[in-house]
C-alpha cells in the first residue's frame, strides 16, 4: 500500500530494548538463533514551535506467518514502556527498540503498541499538549488508549539465517495534523493524530541527501525547509504522486530520507515501474524564497545517493 500525497514532514526516533528470547502472543514455538533487531526512525518534525513529541511506546510485535490477523503467529520483539522524545531522532539517527529470535522466512506484519494516555507534545514554551488539555490539544480519536499501530511494509522482509535489521519509521509529521487543517475556523490550535508507520529491512534499503541553499547551488544554506519524498512520474501532476517520506534541512541546510525503499523494486511492481523519486522542497511560510523539485532521482541498496544542491529560487 502507498499512502497519497499530504502536505506534512516526518521526523527521525529509534528505541532500545535488548532480549535475548521472543515472547509470543499466540502459543506457536519460537526459534532459537541469531538475533532479529529492531530499530525505529523517523524525520524532521515541521511545526516549529513544538519542542519534543513523546512517545509512550508498549511493544512491538512481528508475524513470522501468513496470517495477519488477531489470531496471527506474532513475535514480541520489544518492550520498551517508556516514553520515547522521537524529535530527537533525525536524519537517520536510530535506536534499538529491542532483539528477540526468530525463524527464519518472510515477516508479513509489523506492530506497535502505544499509550496515548502517557504520550505528549511540548512546546518551546514548555506548554504539555496532551489529550486532556484545552486549545492546543491532541485528538487521538478511535487511537485513544493503547492502540495496535499496523506498519506499511513496502517490499518483503526477510529474516535470513543470521538475523535481520527492521526499522520501523513513524512519520510523526504525517501522524499528527494541524487541526486547523482539517477544521478550519476550530478554536483547538492542536493536533489530530493519524499514525503513519513503515518497516522496511535496513540491508535491503539506502538513502538519499542534499543540501537546501538560496538562489544558487553556491547560496547560504536554508534551515528548516520543509522537504517530501515522492514517487511518482514528473511529468505528471504533483497530485498523482505518492508520498514516501518526511524530512526537514538543519542550520547547515542538510536532509536525509533514511531507509528508502530501493528503486530496483518498485522495477518489479508493474503498476510502479515507470516511476522514480521526486524530493519537493517547501521554504517556512512567510519566507521570500520559492519551492524547489528534483526528481529522476535512485536509489540503491547499501548506498547513499547525494543529490547536492536543492536550490529554492
Amino acid at each position: 500500500m502507498i499512502r497519497m500525497p499530504r502536505a506534512a514532514s516526518s521526523l527521525g526516533l529509534v528505541a532500545l530494548i535488548a532480549t535475548s528470547v521472543a515472547t509470543c502472543d499466540s502459543s506457536s514455538p519460537v526459534a532459537t538463533g541469531p538475533l532479529t533487531r529492531v530499530l525505529l526512525t523517523d524525520g524532521p518534525f515541521p511545526y516549529q514551535w513544538i519542542e519534543r513529541v513523546d512517545l509512550y511506546v508498549v511493544s512491538v510485535s512481528v508475524s513470522v506467518d501468513a496470517d495477519t490477523g488477531a489470531s496471527g503467529n506474532f513475535v514480541t520483539v520489544a518492550t520498551p514502556n517508556r516514553r520515547i522524545n522521537v524529535l530527537g531522532l533525525a536524519n537517520g539517527l536510530t535506536e534499538e527498540l529491542g532483539a528477540a529470535s526468530l525463524p527464519e522466512g518472510a515477516i508479513t506484519s509489523v506492530r506497535m503498541v502505544i499509550d496515548t494516555d502517557s504520550s505528549s507534545m511540548t512546546t518551546k514554551y514548555g506548554f504539555v499538549i496532551t489529550g486532556e488539555t484545552f486549545s492546543p490539544s491532541i485528538q487521538w480519536q478511535s487511537s485513544a488508549g493503547r492502540p495496535v499501530l499496523n506498519a506499511l511494509i513496502h517490499e518483503q522482509i526477510t529474516v535470513p539465517d543470521t538475523g535481520a535489521m527492521i526499522v520501523i519509521d513513524y512519520d510523526v509529521g504525517q501522524a499528527f495534523i494541524l487541526n486547523r487543517e482539517i477544521n478550519p475556523g476550530s478554536p483547538d490550535s492542536g493536533f489530530v493524530f493519524s499514525p503513519v508507520l513503515r518497516a522496511a529491512d535496513a540491508r535491503r534499503t539506502g538513502s538519499i541527501r542534499g543540501t537546501v541553499r538560496s538562489q544558487s547551488a553556491t547560496g547560504a544554506p536554508v534551515e528548516d525547509v520543509s522537504l517530501r519524498l515522492y514517487l511518482g512520474d514528473p511529468n505528471q501532476p504533483e497530485n498523482t504522486w505518492s508520498v514516501m517520506g518526511t524530512a526537514g534541512s538543519d542550520a547547515s541546510g542538510t536532509f536525509v530520507f533514511s531507509y528508502v525503499t530501493r528503486s530496483a523494486h518498485w522495477a518489479t511492481v508493474p503498476a510502479q515501474a515507470t516511476k522514480t523519486y521526486i524530493v519537493a522542497a517547501d521554504p517556512r511560510p512567510g519566507s521570500p524564497l520559492g519551492r524547489a523539485i528534483v526528481s529522476n532521482i535512485s536509489v540503491t541498496v547499501g548506498a547513499e545517493t547525494n543529490i547536492g544542491a536543492v536550490v529554492l529560487p
